[in-house]
């Protein structure tokens, strides 16, 4: 029986980690932090350069108790993988006000390294953009946040960008994403500022996916009288939230199946908002489906004569949602302007029944789903 005892307790010691392959062990310390993925590098000495291996190298000062041990420890890092890296995924993220020397350092080796995903948080003091990552050409993925540009970019290759407050202080009235960004497919505008332009186009032959939140006149969004286009052929989704109505100008949008709008007026220019806002849908005439917010309902609800326009929606079948504790009443002329379109006093018995249907069945909601 001791016998026995003794072998069943050795066996529950077997290091059954160690001995995964190393291209197993490596995946899984691409889901650490850099510092808890240097630190294995003390459980034995087959693990020591392990680490130098991972496919997503992810360096956070939010590790690090005080800043100035985290510039040593990211240029001892960078130091280690200068001229042996594999990671494919670049994630850097700095909370205060990032020195010339540390972003200096991250930046070259994002683009001497031919990083294909890179996530930058540049600190509080949004600095500039550096020419060289502006120039790389090895870049797919692109998600920076608290980042100036004060020149116009040129990623070729580049796929994905997501813009987290970052500040455009470029000299021109005029700035088009189309123009340096041929091969992008989905793009989101988080919080941005966009004072210094006249005309902001998102347009791109490749675009299929646009998110905007945060985008007003003044505050630190569009300059007073900005006009907004969007133009793109095979774009699919398009999500416009927690923002003001804008004058969208321009809105060709062919291949839309789906819009998510959460928008509301402002108070110093609510008659101009109200001709935008009717503009803004006249524009999604195409759209498969649609969710509308509780603040789009307050906002149709503040357009004069709204039951009398016509609605892009009136086509589409209606699916009420209630994901909140709070739901809300939809006004008689919102409901008819979303379900019968352009209704006369001659209403057919047939939009009648819609209408009813309509107010019977979803009089209180958070959301509204139209969905072909």
């Amino acid at each position: 029986m001791r016998k026995r005892s003794l072998k069943v307790c050795s066996s529950q010691h077997v290091d059954r980690l160690s001995n995964l392959p190393n291209h197993i062990i490596q995946h899984i310390l691409s889901f650490l932090d850099a510092k808890d993925a240097v630190q294995t590098s003390v459980l034995a000495k087959g693990w020591r350069n392990l680490w130098t291996s991972v496919h997503v190298l992810h360096l956070n000062s939010n590790s690090f108790l005080r800043l100035g041990r985290f510039k040593k420890f990211v240029v001892a890092v960078l130091n280690k993988l200068n001229h042996n890296s594999t990671a494919g995924t670049f994630i850097f993220s700095y909370q205060g006000r990032i020195d010339d020397y540390l972003k200096k350092r991250v930046i070259y080796f994002a683009t001497a390294h031919g990083i294909d995903h890179l996530v930058l948080d540049m600190g509080c003091k949004r600095p500039p953009v550096s020419q060289e990552l502006l120039n790389c050409q090895t870049l797919k993925t692109i998600k920076l946040k608290n980042a100036t540009f004060t020149t116009s970019f040129g990623f070729s290759k580049l796929t994905t960008l997501h813009l987290k407050h970052c500040l455009f202080s470029l000299v021109s009235n005029c700035f088009d994403f189309s123009d340096c960004l041929p091969n992008l497919s989905s793009l989101s505008l988080l919080g941005c500022d966009f004072t210094r332009f006249q005309v902001l186009k998102i347009s791109g032959p490749q675009l299929l996916n646009v998110t905007i939140r945060s985008m007003w006149y003044s505050y630190g969004g569009l300059s007073k009288g900005c006009k907004v286009e969007i133009s793109a052929p095979k774009l699919t989704f398009f999500s416009y939230r927690e923002s003001h109505v804008v004058d969208f100008s321009v809105i060709n949008l062919p291949s839309l199946q789906h819009a998510d709008v959460d928008v509301f007026l402002s108070y110093e220019e609510e008659r101009r908002d109200t001709q935008c806002l009717l503009k803004f849908f006249q524009g999604l005439y195409n759209v498969q489906s649609a969710t509308l917010s509780f603040n789009t309902i307050q906002a149709l609800n503040g357009v004069p004569g709204l039951e009398l326009q016509q609605s892009p929606f009136s086509r589409l079948p209606l699916k009420p949602t209630h994901p909140s504790d709070c739901p809300f009443e939809i006004p008689v002329k919102v409901a008819k302007y979303l379900r019968i379109g352009s209704p006369t006093p001659d209403m057919s018995s047939r939009q009648r029944n819609l209408l009813n249907d309509f107010t019977s069945r979803a009089p209180f909601c958070y959301t509204l789903l139209f969905q072909m």
